[in-house]
């Protein structure tokens, strides 16, 4: 048996240090030792400042608190059960959904919540806590596949944004990004992508309107903004979560345009396993950039005073990883 520290929200922006004992593993189990956890500025703050939409829905039982935070962890197994142990064998780094905890108990299946990947020798390093926020971005491409020279725009260069950007450009599309924040729009750049400062400058920068439009920021009426500059005929992907609502004028932006609005939540991945394992090779392949997301990290301890910082606003902030020791 463990014992294990775990971060627990109890209110807004209320984060109380919790353990729990953990057992030995059942059959179909393995335990993980947290070696990292990154932070997702966008779904996980939403949960921490209870600006998540689902709050006020008592149908979702995700958003309530007390809630424990996190979901994207890197961490080396410690003991398997019987059944698993052949094919995940004690110290294999793996990426799971655990989160902010220094031990976890998962089970090896597809399942989009309860998912475990090994990680191969080139990503055991800290910016793998990254690669759920990858898999985010790759929904796009996903559910609203394109051909190679396909223009594609992306609002916002956000850790989501960034990554489904970086994604379509792999596929072979021609991508842009729309970021007004000039620290965001660097790191945009630096990770190869192509930036324009407005939504105005998105036409005279294809000289002509973008195939898709993907809204990456939740901020409602930017989707409203993605259906009016999307082409003729072109398709609009809601990819980050809108946390609120906006007005639609549904004759002038989508009837007569003839464009396809497509939703692209996370759970919209069938066999989340496959997209985890893509998303590991691009990333092991070098096609996608982790290490440029990453512009910040801590001790484990620290990590209420990182989401405070979030909370606050933060500038010149973008991922973050958390060291929870060897």
């Amino acid at each position: 048996m463990v014992e294990s520290k775990y971060w627990v929200w109890l209110a807004k922006e209320t984060a109380e240090l919790a353990t729990e004992t953990l057992g030995e593993p059942g059959a179909d189990e393995i335990l993980v030792k947290t070696r990292y956890t990154a932070i997702s500025p966008g779904t996980e703050m939403a949960l921490y400042m209870m600006t998540h939409v689902g709050f006020p829905d008592p149908k979702n039982k995700y958003a309530k608190y007390p809630h424990r935070g996190g979901y994207l962890n890197v961490g080396i197994i410690t003991s398997a059960g019987k059944d698993v142990a052949k094919d995940w064998p004690v110290g294999s780094w793996v990426y799971s959904t655990a989160g902010h905890c220094e031990y976890s108990m998962r089970k090896p299946a597809s399942g989009l919540w309860s998912g475990v990947s090994k990680l191969p020798d080139s990503l055991h390093k800290p910016e793998a806590g990254l690669l759920g926020m990858v898999r985010i971005g790759y929904t796009a491409s996903h559910l609203a596949p394109s051909v190679v020279g396909e223009t594609v725009t992306v609002l916002g260069a956000g850790l989501v944004g960034n990554f489904a950007a970086q994604i379509y450009k792999v596929a072979g599309a021609d991508v842009v990004s729309v970021e007004r924040d000039p620290f965001r729009a660097a790191i945009a750049r630096k990770c190869g992508l192509n930036v324009v400062n407005s939504i105005e400058e998105v036409s005279g920068y294809f000289g002509a309107q973008p195939k898709i439009v993907v809204e990456a920021t939740g901020v409602p009426q930017l989707s409203v903004e993605a259906m009016r500059l999307a082409a003729f005929k072109g398709r609009v992907v809601i990819l980050s979560s809108p946390r609120g609502e906006a007005p639609v004028n549904f004759y002038k932006d989508i009837h007569q345009k003839c464009i396809m609005v497509i939703g692209v939540h996370a759970n919209g991945i069938v066999d989340a396993e496959a997209a985890q394992d893509l998303v590991i090779k691009l990333a092991c392949e070098g096609k996608i950039d982790l290490a440029d997301c990453v512009t910040h990290h801590t001790t484990w301890d620290q990590a209420p005073s990182v989401w405070q910082a979030y909370a606050k606003g933060a500038k010149d902030r973008l991922g973050t990883w958390l060291d929870w020791g060897e």
